[in-house]
């Protein structure tokens, strides 16, 4: 809440109107200067008392645009700090956003360029004073009174010197930013070109870049590998230059603003003639060179001194870019704040719906950056190497078939005790499937059967039988109890002993499964975050829609959840007593359906945001909530994505901060954590013993918090890429990883990028389960090892040792054996 007496107080030469919009940590008002009339706008970032770093960034912010006087930036009129508020006094822009424009309608191919070359003409002023934007996107370009482009939210730009800097954070909105913005890599002036070519591009395509509901997981695998589609219906010389912006490499893209602003500009004369300027309807201020360009007129000289072509472009030679030189004024040393994951409605995205016509091809593009940090997948590993479990590898194998008898059932990664002697009841030849019947544990090889002709007295007999059945139902009972009593992962159904689905290949219309998790019946929740639904795949093979109805939006609670509407529902859990929680991410909510399923809100307002701790979860904001897990106690752990919290719900409505400080990084290891930073956890599974592990997915950790508070890492070296299999899960290298546990207390990670299922053992050592490491989707009925996934999102474990994969990109649910063999159990018509 923001108390508008405190902010007449600290402007009292202005009048303070009403709210203009809202982001991040503070608002924008209206206002009007008293004596003047002049109409200004009024950002206040709410209360900073508690945090240093978030005002000097807010100071930052200001100093910034006092040093940039360019037409197409917003002019700063004004900077106070009152008793811990801080006030950005602001040109007040009345023409709305780029993205409210286009509400209205789509925008003409020669507007798009006129408007690709005013935002690099504020860019290339920026530029000139050491100023990075990164975070170029519609919402942050805005039109003045007389329709003049501004670029406007200079709240993440980084002060840097010379021509490159190593971001503090990745900052930013992931649907536009940069491969080398991604990885936290050193950023260029291509690296805010590579985000306006990205909204041109949007523009021109009338669409995103990467389909129009993604992953953040889906999202930033397609920036780091995924080659766009080229532009259609646009004419070449356009489209090439867009293109070029979009490169993977920084030194493969245009050297600066100005150079970009050139070529686009020749490129338009040339498609539509040396008046399109004057036919697209947008007001420009350029400088002489770009204007000449644009007119189809020769250019004066270059004076910079022109440079051989950057690597991998074939076009036209272009001039180096020049280093910037580094302005008097230092950088702060503030801490970066959390980025909105997603600019438009709805939640940190999820994979992209199936009637988008402009889904990218699905052929593997092999990663141009970062480069590899490992061998290819294929190579041989070093002669020292030790296998898994110490276990002699199984000989191996035709493509498509299973590894064979004993020495797969030896290593095998699925089963508790695997590879300490002979399978249950004394198994050591062929690998054989999982059961597909209820298994009491108690009898490894099926509880004793009475002969089939039995002889003596019947009622005697009668009476064995009898007291063997109660005995038989007893045991099951009392399995299941300890079960459900554990504290385990229900996300890996640990309560139940037995299996879930596991019949021949089911179609779902639609289907584009995001996470999976097995209830306590045994059944497969299927989170769909493109049609926006929640499906129950039952033992029998039975398929209802537990919630949702098929169209994005929120519907009231108190009704029917296969009625009611959601938004991106990103994961879905059920506890012991069988009541489902979604975490209904683009609604900014927990939404609990209950055993009549009637579905209401547990937490959460519906805007997103941070408030609320110590207080009812209902009254709280969450900012994008995303991994969900159950503690024994019935409490209800929520990875709060964009808040870079991990917060906790108890049974009695309660919800507080259990891990986080809300600033995004990678600290507190080894201490507690409530003051540990993450980076987008994104998430959660919860052992026995308590230990909640969350997925640090910006990171590219798995970390652990123990029952005492304690923060570490248990997997992931902080790198981007793949390595470290066959040695501690703390060296390796991973690609956007989601954690799961499974019933012997060890992880298995989905690891997204590497295109792999990855479990780490109680020894710390981490292998891979599933998948070759190549994109694709071959490998059905044969050893999982060998088989092909596309982009995998999540796992779940059930009780009998059966690993069920989100295989998102193959828009496919499969299934691995404890025998090791794949295959699929639900595929998308």
């Amino acid at each position: 809440m923001i108390d508008r007496s405190l902010v007449e107080t600290a402007l009292p030469g202005y009048q303070v109107d009403g709210e203009l919009g809202r982001g991040g940590y503070g608002l924008v008002l209206g206002g009007q200067h008293r004596l003047i009339g002049r109409n200004v706008a009024i950002k206040v970032l709410l209360d900073t008392t508690n945090d240093v770093g978030l005002r000097a960034r807010f100071l930052a912010e200001a100093r910034v645009l006092a040093e940039l006087d360019h037409p197409h930036v917003v002019r700063i009129h004004d900077y106070v700090e009152h008793q811990g508020t801080c006030l950005l006094v602001m040109e007040l822009l009345p023409g709305g956003t780029l993205r409210q424009r286009l509400a209205a309608g789509p925008m003409s191919p020669e507007a798009t360029c006129a408007l690709g070359l005013a935002a690099a003409a504020a860019l290339k002023a920026a530029h000139a004073h050491n100023v990075l934007h990164r975070d170029i996107k519609p919402d942050n370009m805005m039109f003045a009174s007389d329709g003049l482009l501004k670029v406007t939210d200079f709240g993440v730009a980084k002060i840097f010197e010379g021509t490159e800097t190593t971001a503090s954070g990745v900052l930013g909105t992931p649907r536009y930013m940069a491969p080398e913005q991604i990885t936290g890599g050193r950023l260029y002036a291509s690296t805010d070109l590579y985000a306006l070519g990205g909204v041109l591009y949007e523009l021109l395509a009338r669409r995103p870049l990467f389909g129009r509901s993604m992953s953040i997981g889906a999202l930033v695998n397609h920036h780091l590998n995924v080659t766009p589609v080229p532009l259609e219906g646009i004419p070449d010389a356009i489209s090439v230059t867009i293109m070029r912006t979009l490169a993977k490499e920084p030194t493969a893209r245009f050297p600066d603003a100005t150079q970009f602003a050139l070529e686009l500009a020749r490129a338009a004369a040339s498609t539509f003639g040396p008046d399109w300027l004057v036919r697209s309807g947008m007001k420009v201020q350029l400088d002489d060179e770009v204007r000449r360009a644009a007119q189809a007129r020769t250019s004066s000289p270059d004076q910079r001194i022109p440079g051989p072509p950057a690597p991998g472009w074939s076009g036209p030679q272009v001039p180096q870019p020049q280093p910037f030189q580094p302005q008097p004024f230092q950088p702060q040393p503030f801490q970066p704040q959390p980025f909105q994951p997603r600019p438009q409605s709805g939640g940190p995205a999820g994979p992209r719906p199936k009637t988008d016509p402009w889904v990218p091809p699905r052929a593997h593009t092999p990663p141009q950056f970062p480069p590899p940090a490992s061998p290819p997948h294929n190579q041989t590993p070093p002669h020292n190497q030790t296998p898994p479990h110490n276990q002699t590898p199984p000989p191996a194998s035709p493509p498509g078939q299973a590894q064979p008898g004993a020495g797969w059932w030896q290593a095998n990664p699925f089963i508790p005790g695997a590879g300490q002697g002979p399978g249950p009841g004394g198994f050591s030849g062929p690998a054989r499937p999982g059961p597909t019947r209820v298994q009491v544990p108690a009898w490894p090889d099926g509880p004793a059967r009475p002969s089939r002709r039995p002889s003596g007295q019947p009622w005697l007999i009668a009476g064995v039988v009898l007291i063997a059945v109660l005995a038989l139902i007893l045991s099951i009972s009392l399995v299941a109890a300890k079960g459900r009593n554990s504290g385990k992962d229900p996300k890996s159904a640990m309560f139940e002993p037995g299996v879930a689905y596991a019949g021949a290949a089911l179609t779902l219309p639609g289907l584009d499964a995001y996470d999976i998790s097995i209830d306590k019946a045994g059944a497969l929740l299927v989170t769909d975050w493109t049609s926006h639904q929640v499906r129950k795949i039952n033992p029998d093979g039975t398929v209802v829609t537990v919630a949702g109805t098929g169209t994005s939006g929120f519907t009231p609670d108190g009704g029917p959840a296969n009625q009611a509407q959601l938004d991106s529902p990103a994961t879905t859990i059920t506890d012991s007593d069988g009541n489902i929680y979604i975490s209904d991410s683009g609604n900014q909510r927990i939404r609990k359906i209950g055993l009549d399923g009637t579905i209401t809100t547990i937490a959460g307002t519906g805007t997103g945001g941070f408030s609320g701790d110590g207080g009812l979860a209902t009254s709280a904001e969450l900012n994008e909530p995303n991994g969900l897990a159950i503690a024994a106690d019935g409490s209800l752990y929520i990875a709060d994505y964009a808040n870079q919290r991990v917060r906790k719900i108890t049974p009695d409505g309660v919800i507080t901060t259990v891990a986080g400080t809300g600033n995004k990084g990678f600290s507190g290891d080894d201490g507690p954590a409530t003051a540990a930073e993450f980076n987008n956890p994104n998430g959660l599974a919860i052992a026995a013993d308590g230990t909640l592990y969350v997925s640090d997915l910006g990171n590219k950790r798995i970390r652990k918090i123990t029952t005492d508070g304690t923060i570490t890492t248990v997997a992931g070296n902080g790198t981007y890429g793949f390595s470290g299999d066959g040695g501690p899960a703390t060296d390796a290298g991973l690609r956007i990883p989601n954690v799961a546990v499974g019933p012997d207390g060890s992880l298995y990670i989905a690891d997204y990028g590497n295109q792999r299922i990855r479990r780490v053992g109680a020894d710390g050592v981490i292998t891979t389960v599933v998948g070759n490491g190549t994109e694709g989707s071959t490998g059905d009925g044969g050893a999982a090892t060998r088989a092909q996934l596309s982009s995998p999102t999540c796992t779940a474990v059930d009780g009998a040792g059966n690993l069920y994969i989100a295989d998102d990109k193959n828009d496919r649910v499969r299934r691995v054996t404890p025998g090791g063999v794949i295959t699929t159990i639900a595929k998308a018509r």
